[in-house]
């Protein structure tokens, strides 16, 4: 007999077989149970998570020999399901059968009387292939089909499905299996394949999965393949190319440490001993996100990557993980614009250990001052980001490095909590609270091209104080500030002030945590003089010579 991959062999054959999705399977067993049968579905959700296993259960269970409801797997019905040969249940690939030809032929079908069933039971699997003319011809027929016909669409993108289908079908959202769900699953196989195994091993094949429970067998397949029979977290690593925990966490804190050499020289070795770039990347983010986790709550059941011995081993500043992740999430989405992983991934490791993610604050050294009131762990400046400018030519035509020296219209608004203060202390009550009222004008640029980017950063702001020419902003979300904290910015947030409020308005974006700081002092008493605000918003800043360069290159 030719091989089965475990995702075949070890397919489920029961409803009480089912990884997950119990809710599901519950609502399906009640429904047949008390004949409230619909006469269409649509199972939806991630690849992997049961969508049509679950289709092909259903269909046995609406005509199993013994009865309804019932799955024996030894009549002609369940056997002919098991073997896709039963000819009342039809499973149709939409994508090879999208067109409206191949509707019309499933409709002329529809009407015939089963052969050997109580149901006929059409499972069409990828229906968001099917093209909207043939959705159209399927209206009618899945609205009103005969009495023993049951549909059961399948599909993982159900946005691109019409919404005149939807309506007409119960439609059941199909959820990633747990990972504990998934260890579970694979212990169960390989126990039946007398295969010993360690089971951090599996849970590492469970992590990668992503909820999918094919994935995760497909997976555990080929590592069989390869350990033989004892399955252990070296064999695991080293066939996918990823690194251990140990491994991953000394990086973090080479990293946190800035040590340049010893990051790049390790990423390059376990590159050429085959490592996953992209796997790296994303552990790095689970594991700075464990770490701002736990610093957060300090409760350790939140953890997924790291234990709570291996989050203490970190030694990062609340602060630095922040920046470190908003850095990390950023590079990932530009992987799929890069034609060399290994470049783009050692840039993104520079990029963590320059300033450039740092804060004005006093760093914490470890895990232990992490665990502070949240008061101790407050900013007491913006982030102070400043790209390395380009060195540009000079009107000579030679390179000048005093070009270096030039204000960069894309570095950040610096200011100091006194400037603040003296903010609060001009301010205007009534016109800053009628712009707060006003706010919602904003929604407009929400999909302008060219404005919708800061809009929608705008979306968590609040409007806290306004003065003459001034207004300030606030949010608890430093990603948001870092978009709008920008000189280059402002000239398109001055226009969108005065389109919404008639007024050309300096914005000034902060931290909730720095300005309750400044409000805190504004309300002691304890001012400062009363003084005029000179904070620099970059409007005066001519192109400099790295942007004539980069000019004309361009048009070169």
């Amino acid at each position: 007999m030719a091989y089965q991959a475990f995702y075949n062999k070890y397919r489920p054959q029961t409803f009480d077989e089912v990884v997950g999705q119990k809710a599901i399977v519950t609502t399906l067993k009640n429904a047949i149970a008390e004949d409230k049968i619909a006469h269409a579905y649509l199972f939806c959700g991630p690849r992997g998570t049961g969508k049509t296993t679950m289709a092909r259960l259903f269909a046995k269970a609406l005509n199993c020999k013994e009865g309804l409801g019932h799955q024996c797997n030894k009549c002609d019905s369940c056997i002919g399901i098991m073997k896709g040969e039963q000819p009342d249940v039809f499973e149709i690939d939409a994508a090879s059968n999208s067109t409206v030809d191949s509707v019309r032929q499933l409709i002329d079908n529809v009407s015939y009387q089963p052969v050997m069933s109580r149901y006929k039971v059409y499972i069409i699997d990828e229906v968001h292939n099917m093209s909207n003319s043939a959705f159209n011809a399927l209206l009618k027929t899945l609205e009103e089909p005969p009495s023993f016909v049951v549909f059961i669409l399948a599909t993982t993108e159900p946005q691109k499905i019409l919404p005149t289908i939807l309506s007409r079908v119960q439609r059941f959202d199909f959820s990633k299996v747990s990972q504990d769900d998934l260890v579970t699953n694979m212990e169960r196989v390989l126990d039946n394949e007398h295969i010993t195994y360690e089971k951090e091993a599996l849970r590492i094949i469970a992590e990668l999965a992503d909820g999918g429970v094919r994935d995760s067998l497909s997976l555990l397949d080929k590592l069989v393949s390869y350990s033989g029979e004892n399955l252990t977290v070296e064999d695991v690593n080293h066939m996918l190319g990823l690194l251990s925990r140990k491994e991953e966490i000394s990086l973090v804190n080479a990293i946190a440490s800035k040590d340049a050499d010893k990051v790049l020289l390790a990423v390059r070795d376990q590159y050429n001993k085959g490592a996953d770039i992209l796997r790296l990347h994303d552990d790095l983010i689970g594991i700075y996100k464990d770490f701002i986790l736990y610093a957060t709550t300090k409760d350790a059941s939140l953890l997924e990557k790291l234990s709570e011995d291996q989050v203490r081993e970190i030694n990062l500043s609340l602060n630095e993980a922040r920046g470190a992740i908003d850095t990390l999430i950023r590079a990932r989405r530009e992987y799929r614009f890069s034609d060399d992983l290994l470049s783009h991934f050692e840039l993104t490791l520079i990029s963590l250990m320059s300033p450039s993610i740092t804060t004005a604050a006093p760093a914490e050294s470890s895990i232990v001052k992490l665990s502070q009131d949240s008061k101790d762990n407050r900013k007491q400046n913006v982030l102070l980001t400043k790209p390395t400018i380009v060195k540009g030519k000079d009107q000579e035509g030679f390179v000048s490095s005093a070009s270096t020296e030039k204000k960069d219209a894309d570095e950040t608004i610096q200011y100091s909590k006194e400037e603040l203060i003296n903010i609060l202390l001009y301010g205007k009550k009534a016109e800053r609270q009628d712009i707060q009222k006003k706010w919602s004008n904003l929604e407009k640029y929400n999909f302008t091209e060219g404005k919708s980017f800061e809009a929608k950063a705008m979306e968590s702001c609040k409007v806290v104080a306004v003065t003459d020419s001034c207004i300030i902003l606030t949010s608890p979300y430093p990603t948001e500030i870092n978009k709008l904290n920008k000189k280059a910015v402002q000239p398109k947030l001055m226009s969108m002030m005065e389109e919404c409020f008639g007024k050309a308005y300096h914005v000034l974006p902060i931290l909730d945590s720095e300005f309750a700081e400044a409000a805190s002092v504004f309300r002691s008493g304890t001012l400062p003089e009363k003084r005029e605000i000179k904070i620099d918003f970059g409007e005066d800043n001519k192109a400099n010579a790295s942007t004539d360069f980069f000019n004309d290159l361009m048009q070169k």
